[in-house]
C-alpha cells in the first residue's frame, strides 16, 4: 500500500492547494483579525449617528483606569452629546467590537457546516473541503479507509497524508454502481453446480489460467539426464530417441524440409508406409517439417547445440522461406491446412525460446513468431476453434495445435489477444459431453483421441488437479492405458499425465515406453523409425508415426510438469 501524493494521485478531487507556513497565523486569526482592526465607526453599530459618540482619542490607560473606578454621576435627561450611551452604543467600543465580530463569524461558520455535508482531502500542500447542500431525504455514505501502520523511519508530516489503496475494480464506473444484495437465495443451474465442482467457476472465461512450470531448461545434456532418471526414462528409451532423429534427419530433403510422402527423394520409396498415394487429405511439408523439428528441438538440440545443429538450421530455414506473408501475418498453411501453421508456428516459437538468453534472442525468429501468432489468432473462428481454413468452424484435433503453438509463443515472449484461449477454453467445453470431462471431436459426442487432447489442453489452461470431475477423467485415461497403436491419443494421454503427476505415471510410462522401444524398426532403409496402421498414421505415414513416438519418450524432459516446482532459470 503505498502513500498518495500529488504526482501519483490520479483523481481530480486531489487537488494542490496552498498550506499555511508552520508557525504562522492560524485560520481562525485570520478571521477575527478584520474584525479586531476595525475602527468603532465600521462597526455595524456605528450606522445610527444618535447612537454614536464624536470620535476622540482614546485616552490613555491610567485615566481609563481611574474613570472606571470613580465616575461622575450621570444625568439621564442630559440632552444631545452629554446624556447617557445605550447598550448599543456600549457594544460599539473598540474593545467590545473585537470579540462581537469574531464571535458572529465563528457563529455564521458553525451554521454553514451544519448545513453541509463535508468530507476533507487533499495532498501533502494542504487540504480541500468539499460538499454538497445535503436536504432531509438525503443519505449521506460514510467511507472507510484503512491506513497504513506507520513505520519508524516515516516522518511526521507522511503520517496524515492520503494513502491509496489497491483495490480489484471490474468497472472504473464502480464509484457510481449500486450493489443490491438478493433478499432470498437462489438456486444454482445444474451447469453452473457442474463448473463449481471442477474448479470454482462457472464458465470458461473465468478459469483460464497459465501455471508457471512447463519450461523448457530441462532440454540440455544434463536436464535429460537428471530428468530422465527422475521421471522414468531408461538406457534403451533414449538410444531410441537418438536412432530416430538420425531417421529423420536422413529424410530431410535438399531444401531443408520433410515431406509425409517417402516415395519422393531422399527416401525415393525405400520405407514403406508413406502417405497413401491416392488420400486428399491435406498434408503440408510445413507440417512435416515443423513435427521433425519439434522432435530434434525436444531432445535439445537447436541451430547452435548439438549434433544435428545443420539440420536444424537448415529446417527452419525452410520455414522462414516457406511463410506467405499476408495483410494478417505470416500463412504456413500451404494449400489450405492448419495444421501446418500450428506445427509451423510451434516449431519456431520453441526455436526462439531455446535460442533466447537472458534479454538476447534471435531477431529473425522473433519476427516469424510474431507475425506467425498475429495469423493464427486472427484466424480461430467465432466459436473459439480453429478449422481446416481460416475463420471456418474448427474441430478438437486441429484446435488442439493452434492452442500449443500460441502457448509456446507466449512462454518465448510473444503477445497474444487478451480472449483467444478463453474462447478456446469455451469451444472446449462446448464439446464435452457432460458431466463428465469426455470430449468429442466437433459435438459433445465423446472419443477417446480427442478427450486425451481436451484434458491436455485443460491443464495448459489452467485447469487444475483437486477437483472431482476433472480428476475422474484424468483418472479413467490412465486406467484404460495406452493404445500402443494410436500415437496420437498416446503423445497427448503422456502429456497430461505428465503434467499432472499422477499416481498410476510409473504403470502407463513403463507400459508405452517399453512398447516404442520394442517396436521400433532396426533393419534396412527404415532403422529408427515407427509406424502404426491407424486413423492418423495411415495419413501422415511414417514420418509422422517416428516424429510422434520420439516426442512421447522425449516427454521427461521436453516439458519440466506444470505442476512442479519451477527451476531456478526457466524458459
Amino acid at each position: 500500500m503505498t502513500r498518495k501524493t500529488a504526482l501519483t494521485d490520479p483523481t481530480a478531487r486531489w487537488r494542490d492547494a496552498p498550506i499555511a507556513p508552520i508557525g504562522g497565523e492560524r485560520s481562525s486569526d485570520r478571521c477575527a483579525a478584520p474584525a479586531a482592526e476595525s475602527p468603532a465607526a465600521e462597526s455595524p453599530a456605528a450606522e445610527s449617528p444618535a447612537a454614536v459618540p464624536p470620535a476622540t482619542a482614546a485616552p490613555p490607560l491610567e485615566s481609563l483606569q481611574e474613570t472606571d473606578t470613580v465616575g461622575p454621576a450621570i444625568d439621564p435627561n442630559a440632552p444631545g452629546d452629554e446624556g447617557p450611551r445605550g447598550i448599543v452604543a456600549r457594544l460599539a467600543t473598540v474593545r467590545n467590537s473585537s470579540w462581537l465580530a469574531s464571535a458572529a463569524l465563528h457563529l455564521l461558520f458553525l451554521i454553514v457546516l451544519a448545513l453541509l455535508t463535508y468530507r476533507l482531502g487533499g495532498t501533502e500542500r494542504g487540504l480541500l473541503i468539499e460538499g454538497v447542500w445535503s436536504g432531509p431525504d438525503s443519505a449521506t455514505p460514510l467511507e472507510s479507509i484503512t491506513l497504513a501502520e506507520a513505520t519508524a523511519d516515516h516522518q511526521s508530516e507522511q503520517q496524515d497524508l492520503p494513502v491509496e489503496v489497491d483495490l480489484s475494480i471490474v468497472s472504473k464506473h464502480i464509484a457510481d454502481a449500486s450493489i443490491i444484495a438478493p433478499q432470498q437465495a437462489s438456486a444454482i443451474e445444474d451447469n453452473a453446480l457442474v463448473g463449481l465442482q471442477t474448479g470454482g467457476a462457472t464458465t470458461a472465461a473465468e478459469r483460464v489460467v497459465f501455471l508457471g512450470g512447463g519450461g523448457l531448461s530441462a532440454r540440455t545434456p544434463e536436464g535429460r539426464k537428471k530428468y530422465g532418471d527422475q521421471y522414468g526414462a531408461t538406457r534403451q528409451s533414449e538410444m531410441a530417441v537418438e536412432n530416430a532423429l538420425r531417421w529423420l534427419a536422413e529424410h530431410q530433403r535438399d531444401d531443408g524440409s520433410w515431406s509425409f510422402d517417402l516415395r519422393l527423394s531422399p527416401c525415393d520409396g525405400r520405407c514403406r508406409n508413406g502417405k497413401k498415394a491416392n488420400d486428399d487429405t491435406p498434408t503440408p511439408s510445413t507440417a512435416a517439417t515443423g513435427l521433425a523439428l519439434l522432435a530434434f528441438l525436444g531432445a535439445g538440440y537447436t541451430p547452435d547445440v548439438g549434433p544435428y545443429q545443420e539440420v536444424v538450421q537448415r529446417g527452419l530455414y525452410y520455414l522462414r522461406s516457406t511463410a506467405a506473408e499476408s495483410e494478417f501475418g505470416y500463412d504456413w498453411q500451404q494449400g489450405g491446412s492448419m495444421y501446418g501453421q500450428g506445427i509451423a508456428l510451434m516449431a519456431i516459437s520453441e526455436a526462439l525460446g531455446m535460442t533466447k538468453h537472458e534479454d538476447r534472442f534471435d531477431s529473425d525468429l522473433y519476427h516469424y513468431a510474431e507475425r506467425g501468432t498475429r495469423f493464427t489468432v486472427i484466424a480461430q473462428h467465432d466459436s473459439g476453434s480453429w478449422g481446416y481454413t481460416p475463420g471456418s468452424p474448427g474441430d478438437t484435433t486441429l484446435t488442439g495445435w493452434q492452442i500449443l503453438s500460441l502457448i509456446g509463443a507466449r512462454k518465448a515472449g510473444i503477445e497474444t489477444r487478451s480472449d483467444t484461449f478463453t474462447r478456446a477454453k469455451e469451444f472446449l467445453m462446448s464439446v464435452r459431453e457432460g458431466p463428465e470431462f469426455q470430449f468429442g471431436y466437433r459435438t459433445p459426442k465423446a472419443e477417446k483421441t480427442t478427450t486425451a487432447i481436451a484434458l491436455t489442453l485443460l491443464i495448459y489452461l489452467g485447469q487444475t488437479p483437486g477437483h472431482t470431475l476433472f480428476d475422474e477423467a484424468i483418472d479413467k485415461l490412465a486406467e484404460q492405458g495406452p493404445t500402443l497403436t494410436n500415437v496420437y491419443h498416446d503423445y497427448y494421454a503422456t502429456l497430461a499425465l505428465h503434467h499432472f503427476r499422477h499416481r498410476d505415471w510409473e504403470s502407463w510410462n513403463n507400459q508405452l515406453r517399453d512398447h516404442l522401444v520394442r517396436t521400433q524398426a532396426t533393419e534396412g532403409h527404415e532403422a529408427g523409425s515407427w509406424h502404426f496402421r491407424d486413423q492418423w498414421g495411415d495419413v501422415g505415414g511414417r514420418v509422422y508415426t517416428t516424429a510422434m513416438c520420439a516426442l512421447t519418450l522425449e516427454v521427461y524432459y521436453r516439458f519440466l510438469p506444470l505442476y512442479d516446482a519451477p527451476p531456478d532459470f526457466p524458459l
